[in-house]
């Protein structure tokens, strides 16, 4: 995954732009719930991103909801702050490709 997220055929979004939380072990939690969270933590701030320019910064303030649950991927947009948390529904590696294609597919159609 190094280069960058793609959000759209002209924008990518540096990899060193991307804040990834994952979780100190991923076996914790996996079997039961009440051992523990198992989720996967992407955030981008589009406010001070480089790949961005004003009126794009503007429109994914404008056009990303607050908040939009779809399963177990939540999207949160807080002042231009993107988030994605994917939880509970895959090891490491697949929630990390899922929360990468969410923000992805967020910037893309803010755009």
């Amino acid at each position: 995954m190094v280069g960058g997220l793609r959000g759209e055929a002209s924008i990518l979004i540096p990899e060193d732009e991307l804040r990834w939380e994952l979780p100190a072990d991923p076996a914790v939690g996996r079997a039961d719930p009440t051992l523990g969270g198992f989720r996967t933590v992407l955030t981008v701030d589009t406010t001070a991103c480089a790949a961005l320019d004003a009126r794009q910064r503007q429109r994914i303030r404008e056009r990303v909801a607050r908040f939009r649950r779809s399963g177990d991927v939540v999207v949160a947009n807080v002042d231009g702050v993107l988030t994605v948390t994917v939880d509970w529904i895959a090891g490491p590696p697949e929630s990390g490709r899922l929360a990468r294609e969410h923000l992805a597919a967020v910037l893309r159609d803010a755009l």
